[in-house]
């Protein structure tokens, strides 16, 4: 027991010498977590606590631009302007400022487009008047192809944009459309000598009809939904504690080098106390590390105008979590400083292999956005077994049996490099 304590005691020592590799641990994860929870904060609400302005030109005047106007200064996400500097818009105005790259959108609503869309449904409502028997039929003549609603764009806003702002206009279009239409055959079956009201709140009759999300758990709907802290904070945290293999390489190089570990090789019973030690010395370190990580998202970024980390209803479970990542993460360090003879082996591996695991693993891109082979290979990285983890307990609220089998795979995996670094080590001096 004494020459555990002793051992932890001695990596303690070396560790503090270390102000590099301290800022390495602890440091670099925190700011990573910072910079990116800032830059990412607007993707990861993907435009629904933003608003956008959006250029508009009203040529129409008509029922069409109204309804259009009017869905898009209700809506949470754009900021409707029609003039700049207390004059009206035009199409080449609005063309000019989105080629400066002042504005990222803009729509153009062409004279005569109410028009079109009445005409269009008069030609609709008069085909269902003939089909049913109806008798009357409203004006009508061949539809033009020139009156359609234009958009513009930036021309460097991403597709995705582009997408979300058309549909979200088509929206609008659509709406207007069919309440005209509605409009004209409740006109028809007027003329046909219907007497009975037509309900005018259309909004009302389709209210039951559409599209709507719902949360998985309705009690903690505030809190679940994704965002850059709840992603960033495990990310980084569990990033920042894989690179404690460059430390625990390090040291255990440098004793080589030095004699040191010879001579804890002569001491009887010693090897086996001493590398235990280190395992469970670098294990305390990165669960602490782990933990200090959540704190930031906890207290820090709230400072910083970001949404608090939420844990989860079962945030006891990170506890056992924390503890096989850090076990993982330190027996791959345990691992590069076995194999590997001289630092400028063991550094280079373990700077990259981290970076490619976590690559692979989902840290840095979602898994489901990797190509189908990516995705298979993904479930070799114990970073990827170490995120889905921490994820499934704070965002779909799992309990310590969900990721029991994370647990055991991180593990089985510490266990397996500590099994072949103490056989390589064994190799070694019985080399010497």
């Amino acid at each position: 027991m004494k020459k555990l304590i002793a051992t932890i005691i001695k990596e303690w020592i070396l560790l503090r010498r270390d102000a590099a590799g301290l800022m390495l641990l602890f440091l670099m994860p925190a700011i990573l977590i910072v910079v990116m929870a800032l830059v990412q904060d607007a993707p990861f609400r993907d435009y629904q606590e933003i608003r956008f302005d959006l250029l508009l030109v009203d040529e129409d005047q008509g029922s069409l631009a109204k309804e259009i106007k009017a869905g898009l200064k209700q809506s949470k996400t754009f900021r409707v302007i029609e003039e700049i500097d207390g004059k009206p818009l035009t199409d080449s105005s609005l063309k000019t400022l989105l080629r400066k790259g002042d504005y990222h959108v803009g729509i153009v609503i062409p004279k005569g487009a109410t028009a079109e869309v009445a005409n269009s449904a008069n030609i609709i409502a008069n085909n269902i008047s003939k089909k049913l028997g109806l008798g009357g039929t409203m004006p009508a003549r061949e539809s033009r192809g020139d009156r359609y609603v234009r958009m513009y764009f930036d021309p460097v806003s991403k597709p995705t944009f582009r997408t979300s702002i058309s549909f979200a206009l088509d929206r609008y279009v659509t709406y207007s459309c069919s309440n005209i239409l509605v409009q004209r055959i409740s006109k028809l079956s007027k003329l046909a000598g219907d007497t009975t009201e037509a309900d005018a709140d259309f909004k009302k009759v389709f209210a039951g009809i559409g599209i709507r999300e719902e949360v998985l758990n309705e009690r903690y709907a505030d809190k679940t939904h994704i965002n850059s802290v709840q992603h960033n904070v495990p990310s980084w945290a569990i990033f920042g504690m894989f690179f404690i293999v460059i430390p625990i390489a390090g040291h255990m190089i440098r004793e080589r080098e030095d004699g040191s570990a010879v001579r804890i090789e002569l001491i009887p019973n010693a090897f086996r106390l001493v590398a235990l030690g280190r395992i469970l010395f670098y294990t305390i370190l990165c669960t602490l590390q782990f933990w200090l990580m959540v704190a930031i998202g906890l207290w820090i970024l709230p400072l910083m105008g970001l949404p608090a980390l939420f844990l989860g209803t079962h945030a006891a479970a990170l506890i056992p979590v924390s503890i096989a990542i850090a076990f993982a993460a330190t027996s791959f360090g345990y691992f590069a400083g076995a194999v590997f003879r001289t630092t400028n082996q063991a550094m280079p591996f373990g700077a990259i292999s981290i970076v490619v695991l976590s690559a692979m693993g989902g840290l840095w891109v979602p898994v489901e956005l990797l190509p189908p082979v990516m995705q298979k290979v993904a479930v070799i990285s114990p970073l990827h077994w170490s995120l889905e983890a921490v994820h499934h307990i704070i965002l779909r609220n799992a309990n310590i049996g969900s990721v029991a089998p994370h647990i055991l795979f991180l593990l089985c995996f510490g266990l397996v490099l500590w099994t072949i670094s103490a056989y390589t080590n064994i190799s070694r001096k019985k080399g010497i």
